[in-house]
């Protein structure tokens, strides 16, 4: 990753931000009065070992230097004595110093409570507010990224990565310019006591900024393998879990864990050579910081002795200095962590910056009349065709099926027709308007899809089934369920309509769960229905009971159907077989078999 990306990722991870603009610039304003009154205490050192040293603080007016910061500091100590000194009164004076003391402390900790409130709502809201982007972002990709990205990764992503963009970078530079701040303070309150001891003080910076530009290099490589590795056995997690019933049938739990725990391991690793980059980096700065601490101490001490300097003002000097070195110490964490957050950064924005491929035309609604027509269609997954000029109709009531072995592109042609991919060649038309031109979800509104794979959520029978169409009164629900014929078993759950079916629908049989899936499709009581291979994993009496309900259903209504079973489709009106990407034979059943050719060898194998 070269510079150039790695500012422009550290930069744009800002943007999630502009909408909270009102929560940064009151956790900054909270945070400068925190930072503020934190020097100010420190500053309290002065009159208190004045006072302890010399029994009295003398009132008199410091008289006026030719150094700007001297004269600055001079106010502010001559105006915090006119506060609490009584020069008549050494008791009263203590009195007054030390309530102002404890003021001091009561603001200064009323300001870091508020400011932590501000910044964790700030925090958080950035957080969600990235979430809710990315996950809009993948709702708006189309199924070829799910085919190619490992969903494990996808998940590491939402869950981790955005935690670690803003615990790393945006919410590392609040707190940076928290310490930012006391440090610039601090420094002031130093230069303008010596700056002689303090340039002494940060000769230790030439060596820290060495260390950071050498450890930038290993913390960047070591944050891309810990991220890497997460997003690692986040898949094996997701994969195992999805697939359990497999890997206990089989007895495959140990290579299973095997597999997991080297994952793990890798991030381990990783994780620990990250954290002893980064943990040495602060140690090597505070060793460095105090040798020039001991050279300052030795140094002052010396002009204290000979007179040239008094000594309070070396012990504030001191206590100053003392007091530097956790926010400096902080800053250089900060900034080593911003290596881990930029690679956390360009995940996030890998997802960002995918193309939209599908891209919905808002300005026109689809209407069906007459039909929907591929004209000479071709698409490949990757660089190999799957359909190769294929060209065919499906007119308005008609039912048309589409047969062919494995992999010859029947169902291929379904996702095309409701518009999961689009070709690379050719054009479908609805009507004689090709369906890009059309607004996507009013025109996948056309739709009812049943699939082999179904896919059920954890949640009651009702909210799957208005899935299909969220509006749908009680009266369509009951109705599609009666077409579907899950009327009768759904009415002996103890829960009827509201009983909860498990993930994927695990509660119910796989019989039981297509005609659930039928019932979502009838609910939105399409203009077409797509059946792909939708009894070809069931068993014969489930089967029966499911082809029952899709002939139930495709009464009067326009329907593709892709059947593994040839008895299933007796009565099309068309039949296309494919193989191979094309359409090598199309026409009823009874002309199928006269024409004795594939569609008549499949037939007669399977009825054998």
């Amino acid at each position: 990753m070269s510079d150039k990306p790695k500012r422009s990722y550290f930069f744009r991870s800002f943007t999630f931000v502009k909408p909270f603009l009102g929560l940064l610039i009151a956790t900054i304003i909270l945070n400068t009065v925190f930072s503020t009154l934190t020097a100010t205490t420190v500053a309290t050192i002065k009159p208190i070992f004045e006072l302890i040293f010399n029994s009295n603080i003398s009132i008199e007016q410091n008289t006026q230097s030719n150094n700007l910061l001297s004269n600055i500091k001079n106010e502010f100590f001559n105006f915090l004595k006119n506060l609490v000194v009584n020069p008549n009164d050494v008791k009263s004076t203590l009195i007054n110093l030390s309530v102002f003391i404890i003021i001091l402390f009561v603001f200064k900790n009323l300001f870091k409570y508020l400011g932590s409130i501000v910044n964790a709502r700030l925090e958080e809201s950035i957080i969600r507010y990235i979430r809710n982007n990315l996950f809009s972002k993948l709702m708006t990709l189309d199924l070829n990224y799910f085919n190619t990205t490992q969903a494990g990764s996808i998940i590491s992503t939402l869950t981790n990565d955005v935690t670690i963009v803003n615990s790393t970078t945006i919410s590392a530079l609040t707190g940076l310019l928290r310490e930012f701040i006391q440090v610039v303070l601090f420094l002031f309150l130093l230069l303008s006591i010596s700056p002689f001891l303090s340039l002494i003080a940060f000769s230790s910076s030439i060596a820290t900024i060495g260390i950071l530009r050498i450890s930038t290099y290993y913390l960047r490589r070591y944050a891309n393998r810990m991220q890497g590795a997460m997003a690692d056995f986040t898949t094996v997690l997701q994969e195992s879990l999805s697939g359990i019933r497999i890997i206990k049938g089989y007895n495959f739990e140990e290579q299973t864990k095997s597999k997991f725990f080297d994952k793990t391991n890798k991030y381990f690793k990783s994780s620990i050579k990250f954290q002893s980059v980064i943990s040495l980096v602060p140690s090597l700065n505070e060793i460095f910081a105090i040798i020039a601490l001991v050279i300052v101490f030795l140094v002052g001490g010396s002009f204290v002795l000979e007179g040239k300097m008094r000594g309070d003002e070396l012990m504030l000097f001191l206590f100053a200095l003392f007091s530097i070195m956790s926010p400096v110490a902080t800053i250089v964490h900060n900034i080593s962590q911003f290596q881990r957050g930029i690679v956390s950064t360009k995940r996030v924005f890998d997802i960002l910056d995918q193309e939209v491929k599908i891209v919905s035309n808002k300005n026109k609604e689809p209407k069906f009349e007459k039909c929907i027509e591929f004209e000479n269609v071709s698409f490949a997954y990757n660089s190999d065709l799957v359909l190769k000029n294929v060209s065919f109709k499906v007119e308005k009531g008609k039912k048309v099926a589409l047969v062919g072995a494995s992999g010859s592109g029947k169902s291929t042609i379904v996702d095309l027709i409701v518009r999961f991919y689009d070709p690379i060649e050719g054009e479908i038309k609805l009507d004689r308007v090709n369906i890009k031109e059309f607004d996507i979800h009013k025109y996948r509104n056309l739709f009812g899809i049943v699939s082999q794979e179904i896919i059920l959520f954890n949640d009651t029978i009702r909210n799957n089934i208005l899935i299909g169409n969220p509006k749908a009164s009680e009266e369509d629900i009951l109705k599609a369920c009666q077409i579907s014929n899950s009327l009768n078993f759904i009415m002996k759950l103890p829960e009827g309509l509201d009983t909860v079916i498990g993930e994927r629908g695990v509660m119910l049989s796989g019989g039981e769960r297509q005609r659930i899936a039928i019932a979502r499709a009838l609910v939105r009581n399409p203009e077409i229905l797509i059946f792909d291979e939708a009894t070809s994993s069931l068993d014969s009496e489930s089967e029966k009971v499911v082809q029952e309900a899709i002939n139930a259903s495709l009464k009067d209504k326009t329907a593709v159907i892709v059947a593994h079973r040839l008895s299933t489709i007796v009565n099309a009106d068309e039949i296309l077989v494919f193989e191979n990407g094309k359409i090598v034979e199309r026409g009823t059943h009874s002309q199928l078999l006269a024409n004795k050719n594939i569609y008549h060898k499949l037939y007669t194998l399977q009825i054998s």
